[in-house]
Parts: C-alpha cells; sequence; structure tokens
C-alpha cells in the first residue's frame, strides 16, 4: 500500500472525526419505547418495512419472534420451511413455518434482524410476539410501573451490581431472578407473557409448603398444545429481589421452567443484557 504525508494528515482528520462522533454518540439519550398494558398483556406497536404499526406482545419468556401465519403471508414474508421451534410449556414442536423479520422497529427504534416462527395466533389483538433479546449491543431497561422500555449503551446503564446470570443454554437462555422461600431457592425466567404471579412445574409441589395437594383450576393454551393448569396455595411468603409476596397462589403445570409472571414484575424495575445474558433489578419497591 502507498502511504504519502497527504493521506497521513486526511487518516489523522479522520481519525479526529471519529473521536468527535463516539463523543457525541456517548451523550445521545437513551430511546425509550412506549408499552400499552392491559390486565394479561404487554404490548408494542410493531412495524415492518413500510407497512402499518401493528400491535405485538413484548414477551421476556420467549428467545425468539413469532408472527401470525396470515400476516406472515399477507406481508410476503418468505416461507424457509417447516418450523423448528419448540414450546417451552409442553416440549412439542410449534406448528408452523420458519420467516425472517428484516427492517423492523419497535417504538419507531429498530429491532435486530432475526429469524421467527409463522403460526397461527388465537389472540385476534395481537399478531406478533418478540423477544427480549432483540436489541444486541444495548441495555434494556424494562418499567412496566411507566409503562416503557429504554435502551441505554452499556457505558450509560446505572450501576445495580453484578446481576443475575440468565437460564437456559445458549440462545435460548432467558432473563432470570431467584425465587426464594425459607430455606430454599429457586431459579426462574421472568415472563411478561404470564398472567399469574408464578408458574411451576407440577414435579415442584411436592416439595413446597402448601396448604392443600394442588388442583385443577383451567387450562393452559400455548404454542403447541393445551394442558391442565394446578393451583394451591403457599403457607409461606415468597421473595424475589426485594419483593415480597404474602403467602401467594402458586399455578403448575406439567412441563416447563420456574416462571415468575407479570403481576410480580409490575413491581420491580429490570435491566437486560442480553450479549452477556445478565439480568439486574434496578429498582423494587416495598413489600406488599
Amino acid at each position: 500500500m502507498r502511504i504519502s504525508i497527504f493521506s497521513a494528515v486526511l487518516a489523522g482528520a479522520a481519525f479526529s472525526l471519529a473521536l468527535v462522533g463516539e463523543t457525541r454518540a456517548q451523550v445521545q439519550p437513551p430511546k425509550t419505547i412506549s408499552v400499552f398494558q392491559s390486565d394479561d398483556r404487554v404490548l408494542v406497536m410493531l412495524t415492518i418495512g413500510d407497512h402499518p404499526p401493528m400491535p405485538a406482545v413484548f414477551d421476556t419468556g420467549t428467545n425468539g419472534n413469532v408472527i401470525d401465519i396470515g400476516v406472515a403471508e399477507r406481508l410476503g414474508l418468505e416461507n424457509k420451511g417447516g418450523s423448528r421451534s419448540i414450546d417451552g410449556s409442553t416440549g412439542k414442536p410449534v406448528p408452523g413455518f420458519e420467516t425472517f423479520i428484516a427492517n423492523a422497529s419497535l417504538g419507531g427504534t429498530p429491532i435486530q434482524d432475526a429469524r421467527a416462527t409463522a403460526m397461527a395466533f388465537s389472540h385476534p389483538n395481537e399478531v406478533a410476539i418478540i423477544g427480549p433479546n432483540s436489541f444486541p449491543g444495548q441495555y434494556v431497561l424494562m418499567d412496566l410501573g411507566r409503562s416503557r422500555l429504554t435502551l441505554l449503551a452499556p457505558e450509560a446503564a446505572p450501576d445495580a451490581g453484578e446481576g443475575f446470570p440468565y437460564l437456559g443454554e445458549g440462545g435460548a437462555a432467558l432473563p432470570s431472578l431467584n425465587i426464594e422461600l425459607e430455606g430454599r431457592t429457586i431459579a426462574a425466567i421472568l415472563d411478561t407473557g404470564n398472567t399469574s404471579d408464578f408458574l411451576l412445574p407440577l414435579s415442584l409441589a411436592k416439595g413446597l409448603p402448601l396448604e392443600a395437594e394442588p388442583v385443577i383450576i383451567g387450562h393452559a393454551t400455548s404454542a403447541a398444545g393445551v394442558q391442565d393448569v394446578y393451583e394451591a396455595r403457599l403457607t409461606e411468603d415468597i421473595r424475589v429481589a426485594g419483593v415480597v409476596i404474602h403467602r401467594p397462589k402458586v399455578r403448575f403445570i406439567e412441563g416447563g421452567r420456574p416462571n415468575i409472571g407479570m403481576p410480580v414484575l409490575r413491581q420491580m424495575k429490570l435491566m437486560f443484557d442480553p450479549v452477556e445474558r445478565r439480568t439486574w433489578v434496578v429498582e423494587a419497591p416495598a413489600a406488599r
């Protein structure tokens, strides 16, 4: 490569400009995404390409993205063959096809281009599910009390200690915290798609201090099937990162992993690092 004094001067100028650009990038305000909440849903507005915005569930309990099969076909998303996704609750394959979502944004903020599963939805008011790992390289601050997600550069994130490791292996790992009872700790996934305080595998019921045997209260429908839901009340309190829930009712299903649901998560301000796979509790209120 031929290097002249003139080109070296230009390189130095470019280097100076790059430093200025980095300084400006550091002082840019965080990006905020509004979320819309009902009793059982946390929704964000998803835009794909130049199509109109659509309601999507922001689900911290999934490591992939899902889109309604009819919407995928209407938007012309490519069918890349049968679905390879597995339902975390039943362990069964998710019916549908593999596709890819590109040039998409949540609330006007771009998300990572990523594969998705196109499948039939049973909820007419939502057409997609978006997971928490859609913003690599940025910390995601979830504040459901103020109905917002805030994206932060790692160097701009609040200092909240060491953090909790995600639960699961590799790309299947998801944000988690510990469920603490007297003398027992259970690592559990944080799941804004779950409407109960706690959802546990039925196999754990025998080791918990319950008032009575769990009884069937209904059925849970997930991506790949329907299964019975059991419920029983604890005789002890549960603590999750400073939040105390007094003798709660706990729900159980045959499969899946321990799960902390939306009613508990609404009481905390949480931060996720999708690259290093860590969860922090930035703020938790007093016990209820």
